[in-house]
């Protein structure tokens, strides 16, 4: 069931050795899911930690207030609306807390945009990320989330994976985590596998 361009690229990186091949395309499978506690987590974090910020600038129910809607551009303006009527069709309260979590990554990674500069970041980047080092702003903030939503997707559409540099990108997100959360980062790192499957690759 592998089409040949997707196993290409395994048999090409096996010296087309087959079983090596389907033993590589295993082992991105299983990279891809040890990746899923630090990118579970660093998901959550950024919605809070942004949610908080539009929590204190456009109140508690920001998600259904007219000057916050203003704010989004048209993509970010159709996101919103798209979650809210999901909220409708199943006949659930359109409150904050359905609407945040109907919300997708790459939402709230575009609120990090240079567009929201100066409504949200002149003044609440220190709310959002509370220990990112001096020096470091939003576009800094900006593009390792943009490189963390890369990975995930190509893990989500199960994409070949195996020739990143994960030991770079597991400390990236857990660097990221650790901006808005060093707490939650120490209590997560025990339970990432990504060190162990590393050591498994064939």
């Amino acid at each position: 069931m592998l089409s040949a361009p997707r196993l290409g690229t395994y048999l090409t990186a096996a010296g087309y050795d087959w079983n090596r091949a389907w033993a590589l395309y295993m082992w991105n499978a299983k990279i891809g899911e040890a990746f899923y506690i630090p990118i579970q987590t660093v998901e959550v974090c950024l919605r809070n930690r942004l949610c908080a910020v539009l929590s204190e600038k456009y109140g508690s129910e920001w998600g259904t207030e007219d000057n916050f809607n203003e704010l989004l551009d048209d993509h970010g303006k159709a996101d919103l609306a798209t979650v809210k009527q999901r909220i409708r069709n199943r006949n659930l309260p359109l409150v904050n807390g359905q609407i945040v979590a109907g919300l997708s990554f790459g939402f709230w990674i575009s609120l990090l945009q240079r567009r929201y500069n100066p409504q949200l970041w002149s003044s609440s980047l220190k709310i959002a990320f509370p220990h990112l080092p001096e020096g470091r702003g939003r576009k800094t903030v900006a593009a390792r989330f943009a490189k963390i939503a890369e990975l995930r997707n190509r893990i989500s559409h199960h994409e070949p994976i195996i020739r990143r540099n994960f030991s770079e990108e597991f400390r990236e997100i857990m660097e990221a985590i650790d901006w808005m959360c060093p707490h939650t980062g120490g209590l997560i790192r025990p339970h990432c596998r990504i060190g162990t499957v590393m050591r498994e690759k064939p």
